[in-house]
């Protein structure tokens, strides 16, 4: 043994004073076990080569450090151990044809009946066929053959996984329908049932000063004008961005947040995660906003009204009003 510190499997680096497993070094190779230490001494000298061929007997096939012994079959051997694979093994059914496993074939007993208006002749012979089925046939009854059978067979499971394929194809144009639906239709039935939406109920003052208009309780409306801004005028306004942020973006377990809202956009679980991993760096609001932006650049900030509303989010939607007191300043 060349080294007197390190095991067989190993060798010894001498400026670290460790002993290094030969596979970190030198890649196993098939047919083939690593000499003892690699080859090497204890001051890293390579005394011989780091392999040797397999002994007769025994294999390895690219996963062993040392060559493990041949197994043996009990029944049929479909191929031979060498130095670079193990034996192959046929089961007790099975039995070896050019170099391969097959099945036995069963024998089958095929009864023969033919009857003529002279005379009836009765005829029995035995056959040895491929297949298990036992068949009587005679001049009126016929039963169909076996790759008849498989061919049936076949076409069946074909038109059973195209059906599948189908279903499978219906039911992701759905789900797709519906994650669009998340940041239009849905949301402008959101829009349209809190009657933001909608001239009438915009809180108007005349000249007089004097307040007319439908009111809601459930929120304080917001000026016809602030509604048809741009969505990006909220990014814009850092008062009332940064007002947003502090009641949004944290989690509370009794109100909606930031979270909810992204979710009515149909963003991703995921994308949601990762937002707010980036919390320290970026408020997750100002990222669901970016991209909502860049994606529909046509939304308003009634949009935005339109969505807090419907996850009973009303105090921020009161936040939003104030984008028109601060444009008056």
């Amino acid at each position: 043994m060349p080294s007197e510190i390190c095991i067989d499997e190993e060798f010894r680096i001498p400026r670290q004073y460790t002993c290094e497993r030969c596979e970190t070094t030198f890649p196993i190779k098939k047919g083939f076990e690593f000499n003892p230490n690699c080859g090497r001494d204890d001051n890293g000298n390579q005394l011989y080569a780091a392999y040797r061929r397999c002994a007769d007997g025994t294999f390895n096939d690219g996963s062993l450090v040392k060559c493990k012994k041949c197994g043996s079959c009990p029944s049929g051997t479909a191929s031979p151990c060498s130095a670079a694979s193990d034996v192959v093994c046929c089961t007790k059914v099975e039995h070896v044809r050019d170099g391969r496993c097959i099945d036995r074939p069963v024998k089958t007993t095929v009864k023969t009946t033919l009857t003529t208006t002279e005379s009836r002749i009765d005829s029995s012979s035995v056959q040895t066929t491929d297949s298990t089925t036992s068949i009587n046939t005679s001049p009126a009854i016929r039963h169909v053959p076996a790759h008849a059978t498989a061919i049936f067979l076949s076409v069946g499971i074909f038109s059973l996984l195209t059906m599948l394929c189908v279903l499978c194809i219906l039911k992701r144009r759905k789900k797709h329908s519906k994650q669009e639906k998340g940041c239009n239709g849905e949301m402008k039935e959101i829009l349209e049932s809190k009657s933001i939406y909608s001239t009438a109920v915009f809180s108007i003052n005349n000249d007089n000063g004097k307040h007319h208009g439908v009111t809601d309780t459930s929120y304080k409306l917001l000026a016809p004008e602030v509604q048809a801004a741009p969505l990006n005028t909220v990014l814009n306004n850092l008062d009332v961005l940064e007002e947003l942020i502090l009641l949004l973006d944290p989690d509370i377990s009794s109100a909606k947040n930031t979270r909810h809202l992204a979710a009515q956009c149909s963003l991703s679980f995921a994308w949601i995660n990762y937002a707010y991993s980036k919390k320290e760096h970026k408020s997750p609001l100002v990222a669901v906003l970016e991209g909502v932006v860049a994606k529909n650049p046509d939304w308003t900030v009634g949009h935005l009204a339109g969505l807090l509303s419907g996850i009973g989010r009303n105090d921020a939607v009161e936040i939003l009003a104030k984008l028109h007191a601060s444009e008056k300043e």
